[in-house]
Formats: structure tokens, C-alpha cells, sequence
């Protein structure tokens, strides 16, 4: 049997669900720029009917209102993964494009204080001491040449022994904020499993750090029935590596980056045989052309051009002999230096092919990353429009609960106040 009050508790629900639909679109309103954060939806479902006899013995159902199951983020777990997998293309993309953009600063071509320009002026120099075998202006303008030419050469090195060490201080930085990362993300997955799967606003932060590490490594992402994410760092075939996060605990941590598939941190280990290997090459075009114009141990210049320190030639212990002057006059330069020159731009041309490609590459990546960042954003994302016009329609849905329960007391005022007056 039907209870009397049965419509005011039909109202009452229908109250309460209403009421956090507006909650929940004021939430949203108030988050609507808020990084990270997922727009919320209440999810209600017809509360259980009644059996009720109807006129000629068949039983009908009679409605008993709506109740509140949960309030859940809208969330599309394709487009996360799309987006963490994108990020991180895109963060290894963006320090080698720099690298590259830092490595044509170093090496300056074209210019006229670039090292090609230092050899030419070098070999115009030899021209002019050929010229003149017994001037002494012209041997101090060789010399002069040559103290150019090395001055030029270390400068670059150095530069690029700066960029390697730059590139060191940056890994050991990022291992330090992804490891960071690694750590709060499993507290976050603790607070979730505590506070259980529907901890909305616990499971965005949980999800913006997420973000935030694919941007640092190549990582993969299993979610767990209790809320909980396991994180692991992605191999390059795809498959899960070092697990760093199981549920609430943090299994292990980035040693050196050098795990990283993907990310930023590739990109700097990366970064580093890069200039590591334009160091190499630029050594080996220096050596070949101060052999070319004269290379002896610093022990013994004679009238060798230039000297070195040690056996094992290296660009920061060349030297330019001071001694050379008129009355110890360098020897002639017998070498193949244009084949030298050739060498030298063929490593410039590599270079700005290179970094052509590096910058072509980050423009597709940030083009990609935004598409599916729109298309995440729309699922996500807080609509201002849609919210205002879900707040007009659960304003009207409330009014009209709240016109049934009062509708609902007057008749029962009726059957209890006035019926047998």
C-alpha cells in the first residue's frame, strides 16, 4: 500500500537531485579556468517502483522518485593517453630543436667572425708571407692570423663543453622534478584509494601531475579499479618499463634518465651526443688544418705555425707559436686546406639541416599536441554556454519539485486539517 506521504518524499528526492545539479554546474562555473580541472556531471537513475493494483486486478507501477547515484568527471581515457604520448614527443622535440638552435650560435656560419672566415684570412695571410718571404709585417700578420684562428676555435669548443655541461645540470634538474613528480602522484593515489574512486577534484591533481611527467619521459598508464593509476616509464616498442608508481606506493625512480624512451629527458641525453659529436667533428676539422699549416709539440715549435701541449691532440691545448718573426719565419703551409674548408661547411651544412628539421619537427608535434588538446578540452573542458543552460533547466526542474511538494502538503493539509469539519 501506498503510503499518504509517499509524494512528499517523491518531491523531496527529486529536491535533493536538482539541488546538486545546480551545485555541480556552480562548480563547474567556478573551475571553469581552473588548469587541470574536469568538468563534473551528477549521474541519476529512477529510484525502484512500487507494485500497485489497478482497476481490474493488474498490478502498475508506481514511480518513487530519483536518487543521486554519483557525481563523476567526464573524462575520455583515449584522448589522456593520446595527449601524454604527444607531450612527451613533443618535450624531446623542443630541447633538441634548442640544442641545435644553441649549436648554431656556437659555430656562427656564415660570418666574417665565424672559423671559416679565420681560415681564409689565415690562408690570405700565407699568400702574402709568400709574397714577401722576408717581411716582417707580413710574418706578424700570419702570427696575428694564427692567435685569431686558435682564439676562434677554443671559443667554440669551450661553448660547446658549456652546452654539455648546461645539458648535465638540466638532466640531473629534470631527474629531480620527475622523480618529484613520481612521489606525489603516488601520495595522490593514496588519498584517491582512501577517499575512494569518486574523489573528483584528488583524481584532477592526480591526472595534471601525470600530465605534467609525460611531458619529462615517455610513460604508460594503467588505472586500477580503486582510482588508483600504476605509472611505468615506456620502453620504444611500446611496452611497459620501470614501474614507478604500483597504486599508492612508489616502486622505484628515475636513476638517470637515461631509461627514458621519450620526453625530455631523452631529448637531453640525446641533445648530448649531438654536441658531444659536433665537438668531435669540430676537433677533427681543426686538427686536419693546423696539420695542414704547421703542427709541432709546444716543446719544440721550430717554425711551426702552431703547437700542442700533448701528444693527443685537443682544441684546448692548441697554440699559436709566438716565436714566429722575421728572423724565424713559419714554414710554408704544404697541406690540402680547401679540402679542410670543405670538411668545415659540410658539418655547417649538416648542422642547419639539422635544425631545420628539429624546427620543422616541433611545429608538427605542437600541432598535433593542440588538436588533441582541443579535442580533450571539449570532453573536459568547462562550456560557460552549456553551463548557464544547464543551470536555467535545473532552476526550472527545482521550481517545479518544490511547486509538487508544496502542492503535495496542501492536499495532505486537507485530508488531515479540514476532512470532517
Amino acid at each position: 500500500m501506498v503510503s499518504t506521504f509517499h509524494g512528499l518524499e517523491l518531491g523531496k528526492r527529486g529536491l535533493a537531485v536538482t539541488q546538486a545539479s545546480i551545485t555541480t554546474t556552480g562548480q563547474n562555473i567556478a573551475n571553469a579556468n581552473t588548469k587541470g580541472y574536469s568538468r563534473q556531471q551528477v549521474n541519476a537513475s529512477a529510484t525502484p517502483s512500487l507494485d500497485v493494483w489497478t482497476t481490474g486486478g493488474k498490478s502498475g507501477q508506481l514511480g518513487t522518485g530519483v536518487s543521486l547515484d554519483s557525481i563523476t568527471r567526464v573524462r575520455d581515457v583515449f584522448l589522456d593517453r593520446q595527449h601524454h604520448d604527444q607531450a612527451s614527443t613533443l618535450g624531446e622535440s623542443q630541447v633538441k630543436q634548442q640544442t641545435f638552435d644553441r649549436l648554431e650560435t656556437i659555430i656562427n656560419e656564415p660570418s666574417k667572425t665565424g672559423l671559416s672566415s679565420s681560415m681564409d684570412k689565415l690562408w690570405a695571410a700565407w699568400q702574402d708571407v709568400a709574397n714577401e718571404p722576408k717581411s716582417s709585417a707580413a710574418q706578424t700578420v700570419l702570427k696575428e692570423r694564427a692567435i685569431e684562428f686558435v682564439n676562434t676555435a677554443q671559443a667554440m669548443d669551450r661553448d660547446m663543453t658549456y652546452a654539455i655541461d648546461d645539458l648535465n645540470l638540466q638532466q640531473t634538474n629534470t631527474v629531480r622534478d620527475a622523480n618529484e613528480l613520481v612521489k606525489q602522484i603516488a601520495e595522490l593515489n593514496g588519498s584517491i584509494k582512501k577517499a575512494g574512486n569518486q574523489a573528483n577534484d584528488l583524481l584532477d591533481k592526480r591526472d595534471l601531475l601525470v600530465g605534467e611527467l609525460s611531458t619529462l619521459a615517455s610513460i604508460k598508464v594503467t588505472a586500477n579499479a580503486d582510482g588508483t593509476n600504476n605509472v611505468s616509464l615506456r620502453k620504444a616498442d611500446g611496452t611497459a618499463g620501470t614501474e614507478l608508481v604500483k597504486g599508492d606506493v612508489q616502486s622505484d625512480s628515475i636513476v638517470d634518465g637515461s631509461e627514458a624512451s621519450g620526453g625530455k629527458l631523452a631529448g637531453i641525453i640525446e641533445s648530448k651526443a649531438i654536441v658531444g659529436k659536433y665537438q668531435t667533428e669540430l676537433a677533427n676539422t681543426v686538427e686536419q688544418f693546423v696539420t695542414a699549416n704547421g703542427l709541432a709539440a709546444a716543446s719544440a715549435p721550430g717554425a711551426n705555425l702552431f703547437t700542442k701541449e700533448n701528444a693527443a691532440f685537443k682544441v684546448s691545448e692548441l697554440n699559436a707559436n709566438l716565436t714566429i718573426s722575421k728572423d724565424n719565419p713559419a714554414q710554408n703551409a704544404n697541406g690540402d686546406v680547401s679540402k679542410v674548408n670543405k670538411s668545415f661547411q659540410s658539418l655547417v651544412s649538416e648542422l642547419g639541416a639539422q635544425s631545420q628539421s628539429a624546427t620543422n619537427s616541433v611545429k608538427n608535434n605542437e600541432a598535433a599536441l593542440l588538436a588533441t588538446d582541443n579535442r580533450r578540452m571539449s570532453v573536459t573542458g568547462v562550456s560557460l554556454d552549456e553551463e548557464m543552460a544547464n543551470l536555467i533547466m535545473y532552476q526550472h526542474s527545482y521550481s517545479a519539485a518544490a511547486r509538487f511538494v508544496s502542492t503535495t502538503d496542501q492536499m495532505l493539509d486537507v485530508i488531515i486539517n479540514q476532512m470532517g469539519r
